[in-house]
């Protein structure tokens, strides 16, 4: 397995995150948009205090990204202040696929969140091999999951 290097996004990294964010959208089949990466930009700029991101590097190339959101909860008397993570998105790119890079994005946002006030972290697993990968790092389902889906059902 090559050598993977995994670090938190500092704004200047804002253009690697659109870059990465475009690749990952490309593969899913979304068509491309004129001033996108500029839009996008401005938008992950503007939230990043709230939006922690990982990138990941490998034999010198960008290999993959991990994308939360974090929710602060409100004050409630008697507790500390808590906030939880909603991984966004995980993508690594095909060519760096099969090297590890999924479980060390993975391992640095677990690692990162103990050291704050996150106190969980909740995604929505695509498939069945998605569901595996992250149950192998400790993730379960808490079985009463509820959502209601506000999209057009079209």
């Amino acid at each position: 397995m090559a050598e993977v290097t995994i670090r938190r996004a500092s704004a200047d990294d804002a253009l690697i995150v659109a870059a990465l964010h475009l690749q990952f959208a490309r593969e899913l089949g979304m068509p491309s948009e004129p001033g996108y990466l500029d839009r996008f930009v401005d938008a992950w700029l503007a939230e990043r205090p709230d939006r922690p991101t990982w990138i990941a590097e490998s034999r010198g190339e960008h290999a993959g990204i991990l994308e939360t959101r974090r929710i602060r909860a409100l004050p409630w008397p008697g507790r500390k202040d808590v906030s939880w993570l909603h991984v966004g998105g995980l993508f690594v790119a095909p060519g760096c696929r099969d090297r590890g890079v999924g479980r060390a994005l993975t391992e640095a946002m677990i690692e990162w969140s103990r050291t704050t006030d996150v106190k969980w972290i909740r995604l929505n697993a695509p498939d069945d091999r998605a569901q595996e990968f992250y149950e192998r790092l400790g993730f379960s389902s808490p079985g009463r999951l509820m959502e209601f889906d506000l999209r057009d059902p079209q």
